[in-house]
């Protein structure tokens, strides 16, 4: 039996690649935008339609990034289940954990375009704050939570099952205990510690993507000991 990987399954497992690739982008496009949620109303609209192109690229880009993420579980969920073999549980909660997490991009990205919308077809600039801010705080307020349980998740499953390598598996611990540690802290704490939060969920996607691109779902990994 031919177990190479298909064209399909190489272009799904770096779907996590392109999605890191995206939201990099659409966070660049952001450090160079005025519009903030914290003015008032009227001086938001003025700003965010004076900016509307860049926004609409915002909108653009957390789509694409949404739906690559939600492709990307496809690969990592088939690998995770030929490592823990059986029902596959763990394997599961995953999927159901990254593909949320690629859902709450395509949520903040409709309420930055009900923003936009707000402002230039509506005339209502506090509703178009109030979805502003929702767009951003989707993103910032659900994002560690979720990226912590995927990466603990994941990094359960390569060292209890194996089928990743030792190296890999050592990164996961490494970025499972920072997410949890800087999300209690961005919890609790005075400081803004998202920007790190998200820097450290596009390393861990780019690393998992990277890793599934050349390995072969349709092979049996090796198991690392039960």
């Amino acid at each position: 039996m031919n177990n190479r990987p298909t064209i399909w399954e190489k272009l799904g497992a770096a779907s996590g690649l392109w999605a890191a690739l995206w939201i990099g982008i659409h966070y660049v496009i952001l450090r160079g935008t005025r519009a903030d949620a914290h003015a008032a109303d009227s001086e938001f609209v003025r700003l965010l339609l004076g900016e509307r192109m860049q926004w609409e690229w915002v909108t653009f880009l957390r789509i694409l990034g949404g739906l690559m993420i939600v492709w990307f579980m496809g690969s990592l969920v088939t690998r995770l289940r030929l490592a823990e073999g059986g029902s596959g549980r763990l394997a599961t909660i995953a999927g159901c954990v990254g593909t949320l997490w690629g859902g709450i991009w395509l949520l903040s990205a409709l309420f930055n375009s009900a923003s936009i919308s707000l402002a230039a077809t509506y005339g209502d600039p506090m509703g178009a704050r109030l979805a502003g801010v929702l767009a951003r705080q989707s993103i910032a307020v659900l994002s560690p939570p979720i990226v912590f349980a995927l990466s603990l998740t994941t990094w359960y499953v390569a060292a209890r099952f194996g089928g990743f390598p030792k190296a890999y598996t050592g990164v996961m611990f490494v970025l499972t205990v920072a997410f949890l540690i800087l999300a209690v802290v961005e919890w609790y704490g005075p400081g803004n510690l998202n920007p790190i939060i998200m820097i450290l969920a596009l390393v861990w996607l780019s690393l998992t993507s990277a890793f599934l691109v050349p390995a072969s779902p349709m092979s049996d990994p090796v198991p690392a000991g039960r």
